[in-house]
């Protein structure tokens, strides 16, 4: 069974989704986002949609079928998540400067069923990737 999420890409002008079936803990995730960087632009050029092209690109099992791009028909973030409720986990990724900082930055949220049957999503971690990498990256995928 896989550890399954989707993954948001965002600039200024657009917002791009992808799911990813296998291994999305925070771990998993923080190697996921770092072997995008080798397939996209350069940072700080920065584009939702080329960044999550590349994120399929680097992480695309070669039998296929373990990361796609989510389907335009959804009608925002809402609709996404809930569309995709049994997902374990949801990534934000984007690159800003914030507080002088200039750098790729990971919210991370995980989803937790309720008594009614609903799923609440919680923020367990935020901050640049760079930081999530000393976080979560030693010993991982």
């Amino acid at each position: 069974m896989g550890t399954r999420a989707i993954y948001k890409f965002r600039d200024g002008d657009d917002e791009c989704y992808v799911y990813k079936h296998y291994d999305n803990y925070p771990q998993g995730a923080v190697h996921f986002i770092e072997a995008a960087k080798g397939f996209a632009w350069k940072l700080p050029r920065f584009e939702a949609d080329e960044f999550a092209s590349a994120f399929v690109a680097a992480n695309k099992n070669k039998k296929g079928g373990e990361v796609r791009l989510v389907s335009n028909h959804f009608n925002g973030e809402d609709d996404i998540l809930d569309a995709h409720s049994w997902c374990d986990y949801y990534y934000t990724v984007y690159f800003n400067r914030l507080d002088g900082v200039q750098a790729l930055y990971v919210e991370v949220q995980e989803s937790f069923y309720q008594k009614d049957g609903s799923v609440k999503w919680e923020t367990i971690w935020e901050g640049t990737h760079a930081n999530m990498m000393e976080e979560y990256g030693k010993g991982a995928a």
